[in-house]
């Protein structure tokens, strides 16, 4: 009886225990699992996996995700939260299964940010996530997981472990064209094999797809993967060094054709400038086999040395360096900075074996990590490093182009050069640092993990650097090719000889061909991941060399004078006075025939036959066909054709800054390709080697058509112009068909021929303008010279209708934009 009175009155006690328990259950099993993955069987997902591959030279991946959580779940209200929030970054890694305690960064691209709406009854977070598979091996892209291999690539879809008994409502995958080899499980939905959906499906269950990628993106690939057979050929190697042996030898053919032109009684300066351009051809054949070669033979060398350590950085480090100094010695930048830049190089060779030998963290050589003060010493080394190449560049491009006439300031050069090398160094630790944020997006900066691997990612950003550098410099200097051509040209042409060269002699029109094809006509040729760029230059040339053609048959100025000689002989030796006098008269008359013809019957008066008369005088000494107003339009607005390919450049050069600035945005900007460009650590020398690469298109072009205006078919600038912009055309359109036929990248070839034509026929506009500059006094304004110069119909219609067409193309392009670019690799 005690015991019973005694367990009535513990029972109250043990009924309130269990009632606490039961309260407290639900909190310590929250406290167990935060993520509280038991009320995410609830929740709805839809993904999809989509793949470009038709219009580009990689294959472009794109996932749509998209997650429906109930609002019951228990973090779902912090998904409402900053993305920088704590407890923001903690809800996403529940859903997302992505980044840990241990392995804090996440490597897959996003362009657009996460978005999370909620409408009371669902939370939705969209999330999109892309990768360009340029190489072979493994791409996590979203809860895809993208297996590219040698023959076979696999696109499987990984579940979030929080996920796997979620109803996975729509599930598809599209690949673009290639049908699928097989598929667990079997869809449900699809067509052709290439599009393939699952509806209503438990994440718990394997989704593998196995497709083989068309042959173009397979082998671009291929070529790209380091340690691939194929990659010694492939266009960062072998296939890289293609272009600038062909400029190389169009060097050294310019060179042999001034030569025999110039016999020999060569004057001192002559002889020295074609020595230049030679040795120039010559280092330039060496130097790229050693920068696009050079990691390939260390590779190599460490296989058979069976060295554990990579030195890659170091061959490249060194490499920039040697680029540099060479630069420096042919630019003769001074006895002093070389042995200075020289000692440097010795001295950083020998810090880069001791701190291998030593493990110390002052420079990335080391195994181990870069700590303070090797933190800021490695950035320091790097920008002496790219400050000697950029030195180099700018007096190596100086003195081929003036050869001793003058020229920068040496405090302007340092200064210039200075800024440029600290502006790539500042943008690498910004990129990094944008970087960081962008992989580390779900990581706590709490972690005890974070800061060391930080540490980890800012060693291997700068241990990159180098060859970041180095392969934007490198096109970089491709533009010494240029200048070079220019300067011997400046120093070796004919008519500084023979008063009546009133046009380039042959040789002088082979370096202006050369010019043209090597800093005009852009080379978009990669198929099949390797370079196309013989075949370009074949076509360039044909396209060239067949404008001068039809320009030797058509053109004013080579048509026979009375003596049988070309007009243009005789009419470099009459002042230009008076050409422009003869075709103010002959227009005079023209105007008066006009007016005295108006409201008359059939019958001619007087007055008309004394004017016909005299017309007829003005065009006796002409041949048949050419009046006295096409003479100045024949002639331009400089009295030699030197002056003239320098009045064409410079008018070119500005016409071309909105082209610049157009072509710019279409490849740098346009459809987020402005975010990985902020994310690389070369974003800044690539955005100066993009903005030369078409200012030197413009003003190549702009030279070639002035230096050749006297040739040129077409009897007004604009008319000539087009002739430039058909040669222009022709190879980038033989591109476009080669590319169109096996499906890959045609980007950017509409907008840059547009482009072209725009800027050609608004310089001939201008320096047809410029040839009645001295008539400017006659006309109150502008536009009534203008209207007074093209009186002629022809020369209207055409600038007309090569504007029209130039902006209704460079709309199209601004309105459909196309494939955005990958970032460099």
């Amino acid at each position: 009886m005690t015991r019973l009175r005694r367990s009535g009155l513990l029972l109250p006690y043990v009924l309130l225990l269990l009632a606490f328990l039961a309260v407290q259950a639900p909190g310590a099993r929250a406290a167990a699992d935060p993520c509280r993955a038991d009320q995410l069987g609830g929740a709805k997902v839809t993904a999809s996996a989509d793949f470009d591959h038709r219009g580009r030279d990689d294959t472009f991946l794109t996932s749509v995700m998209e997650i429906r959580v109930p609002n019951g779940w228990g973090p779902a209200p912090d998904l409402l939260l900053d993305p920088r929030s704590p407890l923001y970054r903690s809800a996403l890694r529940c859903l997302l299964g992505k980044v840990n305690k241990k392995q804090v960064y996440d490597q897959e691209q996003r362009l657009k940010p996460l978005t999370v709406t909620a409408d009371g009854t669902w939370t939705t977070v969209h999330y999109e996530a892309v990768a360009w598979v340029g190489s072979l091996g493994t791409f996590p892209v979203g809860p895809w997981q993208l297996g590219a291999e040698r023959n076979e690539w696999t696109i499987a879809l990984r579940p979030p472990a929080n996920l796997a008994r979620a109803t996975w409502e729509d599930v598809q995958v599209r690949l673009g064209g290639p049908g699928a080899m097989s598929v667990t499980p079997a869809p449900a939905f699809g067509e052709k094999g290439t599009e393939l959906r699952w509806r209503n499906l438990k994440g718990e269950q394997a989704f593998r797809v196995v497709f083989r990628p068309p042959a173009p993106q397979q082998w671009s690939a291929i070529t790209w993967t380091t340690g691939e057979f194929w990659e010694t050929f492939g266009l960062q190697s072998a296939s890289g060094v293609v272009w600038y042996l062909e400029a190389s030898v169009l060097l050294l053919l310019s060179v042999r054709s001034l030569r025999r032109s110039l016999g020999d009684d060569m004057t001192p300066r002559e002889e020295g400038s074609l020595k230049l351009m030679r040795t120039w051809a010559l280092l330039q054949a060496l130097l790229v086999v050693v920068v696009y070669l050079g990691d390939n033979a260390f590779r190599l060398i460490s296989r058979q040395m069976s060295w554990a350590k990579n030195y890659e950085s170091d061959v490249w480090l060194f490499t920039l360096l040697v680029l540099g100094l060479v630069l420096c010695f042919l630019g003769r930048v001074g006895k002093a900075f070389l042995i200075g830049a020289s000692a440097f190089t010795l001295f950083l060779a020998a810090a880069c074996v001791y701190v291998e030998w030593s493990e110390s963290t002052l420079l990335t050589s080391s195994d181990a990590t870069i700590q303070p003060p090797g933190s800021w010493i490695v950035p320091l080394v790097l920008l002496a490093a790219v400050f000697v190449c950029v030195l180099g560049l700018v007096s190596f491009g100086q003195r081929a182009l003036l050869m001793g006439d003058g020229g920068l300031p040496r405090r302007l050069v340092v200064a210039v050069s200075f800024v440029v090398a600290a502006s790539a160094v500042l943008w690498s630790f910004v990129a990094s640092q944008r970087y960081w944020e962008h992989v580390t997006w779900l990581a706590d900066p709490g972690w005890q993990e974070y800061r060391k691997q930080w540490a980890v990612f800012y060693d291997a950003r700068w241990w990159e650097f180098p060859q970041d550098a180095l392969y934007n410099l490198t096109p970089v200097a491709s533009y010494l090719n240029a200048l070079a051509l220019v300067g011997a040209l400046r120093v070796c042409r004919s008519e500084q000889r023979a008063e009546d060269a009133f046009t380039p002699d042959q040789a002088e029109k082979f370096l202006l061909v050369a010019l043209f094809v090597l800093t005009a006509v852009p080379s978009y040729a990669v198929y099949y991941g390797f370079s196309g760029d013989i075949v370009i230059l074949i076509v360039s040339l044909a396209a060239a060399w067949g404008l001068l053609a039809l320009g030797q048959s058509r053109s004013v100025l080579e048509q026979p004078s009375a003596d049988n000689a070309p007009l243009g002989k005789t009419v470099s030796r009459t002042d230009r006075s008076e050409l422009l006098r003869l075709a103010r008269r002959f227009r005079h008359l023209q105007s008066r025939l006009q007016r005295a013809g108006a409201g008359q019957s059939g019958e001619r008066t007087p007055t008309q036959e004394s004017i016909e008369h005299e017309i007829d005088e003005l065009d006796r000494c002409l041949p048949e066909g050419v009046r006295p107003v096409d003479l100045p339009f024949a002639c331009g607005p400089m009295v030699t054709w030197w002056g003239n390919a320098c009045r064409g450049a410079l008018v070119a050069c500005w016409v071309g800054l909105p082209a610049t600035a157009l072509m710019y945005w279409t490849e740098m900007i346009r459809n987020e390709s402005w975010v990985v460009t902020t994310r690389y650590g070369g974003g800044f020398l690539q955005i100066l080697a993009e903005i030369l690469f078409w200012q030197s298109t413009w003003v190549a072009g702009g030279f070639f058509l002035g230096a050749l205006w006297r040739d040129l078919p077409g009897r007004h600038g604009p008319s000539k112009a087009f002739g430039v912009a058909v040669a222009f055309a022709v190879p980038v359109f033989a591109h476009q068909v080669i590319a169109q036929t096996i499906g890959q990248s045609m980007e950017g070839t509409n907008p840059a021929m547009a482009a072209f034509a725009s800027v050609m026929t608004f310089t001939g506009l201008v320096m047809d303008v410029q040839t009645f500059q001295s008539e400017r006094r006659y006309w109150q304004t502008s536009a009534g010279l203008v209207a007074y110069v093209y009186q002629m119909r022809f020369a209207s219609v055409a600038f007309c209708l090569a504007q029209l067409l130039a902006l209704a193309t460079i709309w199209k392009t601004l309105r459909e934009g196309g494939p955005m670019m990958p970032p460099s690799r």
